[in-house]
C-alpha cells in the first residue's frame, strides 16, 4: 500500500474529478468522487495517507500589543455590562421599595 500526503491525495482527487467530467464526460462519476471523503477517497484507491503535520494544531500567535489590545476592549465591554447591571439592579431596588417588600 503506497502513503502519500493529504495534499496529494487532494490533487489527484482533484484530477479525477477533472478527467470524469472533461475526458469521460461523465458528470455523475466526477459527482459521486466529489462528494467522497479524502479518507474514502484514498482507501478506494488503496492508497494510506499520511498527515506530515501530525500533532496538536498550532493557534495562531498574537504580539504583545495585539493581546494588550484585546485585554483593554474586553475591560471596556466588562465595564459596560457592570453599568448595565447596576442601572438593572437600581431599578430592581425602587420596585422592590414601591411594593414595600424593602424596609
Amino acid at each position: 500500500m503506497k502513503t502519500i500526503t493529504r495534499e496529494q491525495m487532494e490533487r489527484r482527487k482533484a484530477q479525477a474529478v477533472r478527467f470524469a467530467r472533461d475526458v469521460r464526460e461523465d458528470d455523475d462519476l466526477a459527482g459521486a468522487i466529489e462528494d467522497e471523503t479524502l479518507e474514502e477517497y484514498a482507501e478506494k484507491r488503496r492508497i494510506k495517507l499520511s498527515n506530515p503535520t501530525t500533532g496538536a494544531r498550532k493557534m495562531p500567535v498574537r504580539t504583545r500589543r495585539e493581546l494588550l489590545d484585546r485585554i483593554t476592549e474586553l475591560e471596556e465591554e466588562n465595564q459596560e455590562l457592570r453599568e448595565k447591571v447596576d442601572s438593572i439592579a437600581e431599578i430592581v431596588g425602587e420596585e422592590e421599595d414601591e411594593d414595600g417588600d424593602r424596609d
